[in-house]
């Protein structure tokens, strides 16, 4: 599933915020919370919007620790470019 994770830190470019779209094996955000509560760190994939047609494109695997986590949407339940 692809998700847009909020986490309570400040983002690369300063923004109080860092927002990740992401992508992870769980089937729905029960799942993915339960998941990411078992240990400290899971991974994920993380993805990029290409801003000049929308589709998404991976920027390789990424750690997410979820004490930093603020909100978690679903953004798809299928894993797709686009």
């Amino acid at each position: 599933m692809r998700f847009l994770v909020t986490m309570n830190m400040p983002s690369y470019s300063g923004n109080l915020v860092h927002q990740m779209t992401v992508e992870h094996e769980a089937s729905n955000l029960d799942e993915f919370i339960a998941i990411l509560m078992e240990d400290d760190f899971i991974i994920v994939e993380e993805l990029y919007k290409n801003p000049n047609d929308g589709s998404y494109y991976s920027r390789g695997k990424v750690a997410l620790n979820h004490q930093y986590v603020g909100k978690i949407k679903v953004i798809s339940n299928y894993a797709q470019n686009g």
